[in-house]
């Protein structure tokens, strides 16, 4: 059966409302899917610009746990003439100051009859400053003779001593509050007191290491020796014989020390053995004379 037109326009005005609502939702779908898929991209991109703070952070840790402390030190002998030696000295010591060093020693000797004019000098300087201190030290009327680096592993000393300060730092803390409670024993409040002083005494001596152990690691050991050239134009033709002569003075002088020392470490040993061998020697005497008399 066919209906007719009319009945038939109700269900394709259904028909037409039901297409347009699917594609009208079908098109905020692809709206919405749209709009979410930049803020993704953004979200995205927030945490892979948050992944090299972290990774930055890690590695900054890491390299403060892999931290070597080393100390260095450096040992040069200069060699100048005898007139220049004592400019040099207080040239190399005026600058070493200039530039914040530290001065652990400073020695000179002057020229006498058996000795050459020399000096030497120790301090510490900051890393920064030690490169352009040393290239200092050479110039035309003093020469760098020689130049040896040393570097010293205190990493493992380092790490302990602070280590020790850490929990002795602890435990002091717990001491003290144990005694702010102010327990009823007088007895607990001694051994506490005790225990609170032998842990102070202890963190201090550990602190004064690590101070020390900075000092070394912080800063560059820096060790020089002046010493006069020797040189026939300067004290003459016959200066390398009276070198020889003041050393050889030096070795009779130091040959007669030993000896001396040597003697005066035998004698109190001879005044106790020989009276006893000679007194043992008369006693056999004795005894071979008294066995020839018996009939």
């Amino acid at each position: 059966m066919i209906m007719p037109m009319t009945n038939r326009l109700p269900f394709i005005a259904l028909a037409a409302s039901l297409v347009l609502s699917l594609s009208a939702c079908s098109k905020k779908e692809e709206t919405s899917l749209a709009q979410s898929t930049p803020s993704r991209a953004m979200s995205a991109s927030a945490k892979s610009a948050a992944q090299p703070s972290g990774a930055a952070e890690q590695a900054k840790d890491t390299q403060a746990a892999t931290r070597r402390y080393l100390a260095l030190s450096h040992h040069l002998v200069i060699e100048s003439s005898g007139q220049d030696l004592q400019a040099q000295f207080d040239g190399a010591m005026s600058r070493a100051v200039a530039l914040g060093a530290e001065v652990l020693s400073a020695r000179i000797g002057k020229e006498g009859p058996l000795n050459r004019p020399s000096a030497e000098l120790s301090l510490r300087l900051p890393p920064q400053a030690v490169e352009g201190f040393l290239a200092s030290l050479s110039n035309a009327r003093a020469q760098i003779q020689s130049h040896q680096r040393d570097s010293e592993d205190k990493t493992d000393q380092v790490i302990d001593a602070e280590a020790r300060i850490k929990n002795l730092t602890d435990l002091r803390d717990r001491l003290r509050a144990m005694l702010a409670s102010r327990p009823g024993n007088i007895k607990d409040v001694l051994d506490i007191e005790k225990e609170l002083a032998d842990t102070q005494a202890q963190l201090d001596t550990v602190a004064g290491l690590r101070k020390a152990l900075a000092n070394e690691t912080d800063k560059v050991l820096v060790h020089i020796q002046f010493q006069a050239r020797l040189g026939v134009q300067e004290d003459g033709f016959f200066a390398p014989v009276s070198y020889a002569l003041q050393d050889a003075g030096r070795v009779l002088v130091q040959s007669l020390a030993g000896l001396i020392t040597f003697v005066a470490a035998v004698l109190p040993w001879l005044l106790i053995l020989v009276p006893g061998a000679w007194l043992l020697r008369r006693g056999i005497r004795t005894m071979r004379t008294r066995r020839a008399a018996r009939p």
